[in-house]
C-alpha cells in the first residue's frame, strides 16, 4: 500500500514538472510549443540554409589551407563524430578567437587554416573520450581591405574576398569598377554609363594599359601587418610554390615594382604554344621555362629540346615528355640562358585547301573547297551550279574578314593612328572618320564584268574563309528627300534619276534638282545623275534641299558680293577718269 502511494505521488511530481516546463514555452512561441527550436540540429540546420541561399562570393581559385591565413570574419564549419554529429559553424571575431561550443576559446591569430584545422582536431580529440573524429572546413572567406601600389593602371584601396590571391586582384584592378569603392572611380563609371557601348569601350581601355610586365610578375612585395611576402606570379604556378602567389589579408599592401632594364632575361622558343622571355632570377631552373612556354605545339620535335646556356657550355639537351614535361635533370638556369624546341622536319608539302561559302541566289548554295591562292570566283560559281534567274550581280559581294585586333584599345588606335601624318582638314578628318568607322570587308571586284570576260581581273582569285554573297534582284527603288511622293517606285530597267523622280511626284519646292544622287545598292557611294548612268537593282534615290546655313553666314555673303561689286565700280570709275 505504502509502494503503491509512493508511486503515485511521484508520478504528479513529473507531471508538475514537465507542465512547468511548457508553460514557458507556450508563453515565448505565441501559445504554441515548438520543439525544433530546442534541438541543436534544427538551429544549424536553419543558419546554414541560410548561409547556402546568401549572396555568393566569387572564387578565383580553390583554396589552399596550407597557405591562407585565418582572419576576423571567415566563417568556419566543424563536425564531430560524438554524440552531436551535426555540423557546427563559427565566426571568427575581430580578435582573431574562435568560440566553439563546448570547447571555450581558441585564439587562431597568425594561423592558417591548416593550422586551425589541427588546433581545433586535438582539442576536440583531447576532451573527448575514446577516438572521436573531428572535421573543419573554411564555409565562407571575408572580405578585407587590400591597398595596390605602384606600376598599376588603377591603384587605391579594393574590397575582395580573402580568398582571392594576388595575381587575380591584379587582373581584376584592371576594372576597378568590378571592386572599387572610392567615389574617383564611382564618378568615371556613371559618366561612361552615359556613352555609347563603342565610346565606353574605347574611352575606359584607352587609360587600362596591357597589365605589369615580365619584370614586374616577378618581383611584387606584399606588405601584411606583419612582415611581407615576396610574390612570383609565374614560378607560382609550379607544383610546391603556391605561396609565391598568396591569398590577400586584410590591411596588405601590393607593391608592383618597376621596370628594371638592367635585369637579364632567359626566353624559351621554337614549337611551344607561347614563346616568352621572362626575367631572370638567381635559381632559376629549367622546368619554369619549360611550364612557362605552355605546351609542345604539334610539330614540336621533342627528341630535339636544346638548352643554350650564356656562360659558355653549349648546348644541352633536355630530356622531357610530350606535355613538355621535364623527365630528366633540372637545370639550373643562367642569365640569358634560352630553350629551342625544334620542330620536325618537313618530309612533302601538305595539298593546300580551303573552304569558302556561297549564299543566296545561287543552285546550289553552301560551303565548297577551293585551292587557296589559285580558284577564282567564275569558277566557284560555275561549281554552285550557277546563278538563278533571279540573281543581282551588280548587288553581289564578296567578304574576306580582316584579322581581328586583339582588344578594343587596339582597334581604337589603329583607327586613329591612320590620320597621325595627313594633310586633312578637320571637315575632311570627320569624314574620314565616318568612313573609317563604317567600312565593308568587301574584295573589289565586279560580278558582271567577271561572268562577262573570265580573263577580266574582277574574276578574282579567292582565298580561305570568303564569303560569296548572291542577293536576289530587288523589284523596288526607294525615292525619298524633297519629293512630292517619297516611297518605293517600282523598278524599271534603263531608267535615270529624273524618271524615278518623276514617278514618285516629282522635286517638291525647296529641292535643288543639281544636289540629286543615286545612292548605289553595294557600296553606299553617292553618284551624280547624267546620260551614260542609270538606276539599277537596289539603289537609292536622294533630293536634298539646299544647304542649311546660319541667318548671320547668309547676310556676310551679301555683303562680301556687295564689297566686290562696289570695288569693282569704283576700279570702272577710275580707269574711265584716267582714259578721259
Amino acid at each position: 500500500m505504502t509502494s503503491t502511494i509512493r508511486g503515485v505521488v511521484s508520478a504528479l511530481w513529473l507531471c508538475l514538472a514537465i507542465a512547468c516546463c511548457i508553460t514557458p514555452l507556450r508563453a515565448q512561441g505565441g501559445g504554441s510549443f515548438d520543439l525544433e527550436k530546442l534541438m541543436p540540429n534544427a538551429r544549424a540546420g536553419s543558419t546554414l540554409n541560410n548561409l547556402l541561399t546568401s549572396e555568393q562570393v566569387p572564387t578565383d581559385n580553390v583554396v589552399d589551407a596550407a597557405v591562407y591565413f585565418v582572419g576576423p570574419g571567415d566563417l568556419i564549419a566543424y563536425q564531430t563524430t560524438a554524440l552531436d554529429f551535426t555540423e557546427k559553424l563559427t565566426v571568427v571575431t575581430p580578435e582573431n578567437t574562435l568560440l566553439l561550443e563546448r570547447y571555450g576559446l581558441i585564439n587562431v591569430d597568425g594561423m592558417t587554416l591548416k593550422q586551425v584545422r589541427d588546433t581545433i582536431t586535438s582539442i576536440v580529440q583531447a576532451r573527448s573520450r575514446g577516438t572521436v573524429e573531428c572535421f573543419v572546413a573554411l564555409r565562407r572567406p571575408r572580405l578585407v581591405y587590400v591597398t595596390l601600389k605602384g606600376n598599376v593602371p588603377y591603384p587605391g584601396t579594393y574590397t575582395v574576398p580573402a580568398s582571392m590571391r594576388v595575381s587575380t586582384l591584379l587582373a581584376v584592378a584592371r576594372q576597378p569598377w568590378l571592386l572599387r569603392r572610392d567615389a574617383a572611380v564611382g564618378e568615371q563609371v556613371r559618366a561612361a554609363g552615359s556613352m555609347t557601348e563603342t565610346s565606353k569601350v574605347q574611352e575606359l581601355t584607352r587609360n587600362t594599359g596591357s597589365g605589369i610586365s615580365p619584370y614586374a610578375a616577378r618581383n611584387i612585395v606584399v606588405r601584411h601587418r606583419k612582415g611581407s611576402s615576396s610574390v612570383d606570379l609565374l614560378k607560382a604556378k609550379l607544383t610546391g610554390f603556391a605561396m609565391l602567389d598568396p591569398h590577400v589579408r586584410e590591411g596588405d599592401e601590393i607593391v608592383v615594382p618597376y621596370e628594371d632594364k638592367l635585369v637579364a632575361a632567359v626566353a624559351i622558343s621554337g614549337a611551344v604554344a607561347n614563346p616568352v622571355t621572362i626575367s631572370y632570377k638567381p635559381g632559376d631552373k629549367v622546368s619554369l621555362l619549360l611550364d612557362a612556354a605552355g605546351g609542345p605545339t604539334p610539330d614540336a620535335d621533342l627528341a630535339r629540346v636544346m638548352l643554350v646556356q650564356s656562360g659558355g657550355d653549349g648546348k644541352i639537351s633536355l630530356q622531357v615528355d610530350s606535355m613538355l614535361h621535364l623527365t630528366g635533370e633540372d637545370v639550373d638556369l643562367q642569365p640569358g640562358s634560352t630553350i629551342i624546341v625544334e620542330r620536325l622536319a618537313v618530309t612533302g608539302a601538305a595539298p593546300r585547301q580551303g573552304v569558302v561559302e556561297i549564299y543566296g541566289e545561287v543552285r546550289q548554295p553552301g560551303a565548297t573547297i577551293i585551292v587557296p591562292g589559285e580558284t577564282r570566283l567564275a569558277d566557284v560559281l560555275k561549281d554552285a551550279g550557277g546563278i538563278t534567274e533571279h540573281a543581282a550581280l551588280a548587288l553581289a559581294y564578296v567578304v574576306r574578314q580582316d584579322p581581328l585586333p586583339n582588344n578594343a584599345k587596339e582597334l581604337y588606335d589603329n583607327a586613329t593612328r591612320r590620320l597621325q601624318y595627313s594633310d586633312l582638314t578637320l571637315e575632311d578628318t570627320l569624314r574620314f572618320r565616318i568612313d573609317q568607322n563604317y567600312r565593308l570587308p568587301y574584295v573589289s571586284c565586279d560580278f558582271v564584268k567577271a561572268f562577262a570576260n573570265p580573263s577580266s581581273s574582277d574574276n578574282i582569285i579567292l582565298e580561305n574563309g570568303d564569303i560569296i554573297v548572291v542577293p536576289k534582284t530587288p523589284e523596288r527603288v526607294y525615292v525619298y528627300g524633297q519629293v512630292h511622293q517619297p516611297g518605293y517606285v517600282s523598278f524599271v530597267p534603263k531608267q535615270s534619276l529624273s524618271w524615278y523622280v518623276d514617278r514618285a511626284g516629282g522635286f517638291a519646292k525647296g529641292a535643288k534638282p543639281g544636289r540629286a544622287r543615286i545612292i548605289k545598292g553595294k557600296t553606299r557611294v553617292w553618284v551624280e545623275s547624267n546620260d551614260d548612268i542609270y538606276v539599277e537593282p537596289g539603289d537609292e534615290v536622294y533630293v536634298p534641299r539646299s544647304p542649311d546655313v546660319p541667318a548671320g553666314t547668309e547676310i556676310q555673303t551679301y555683303a562680301v558680293i556687295a564689297g566686290i561689286v562696289s570695288s569693282i565700280t569704283a576700279l570702272v570709275g577710275l580707269f574711265y577718269t584716267i582714259l578721259r
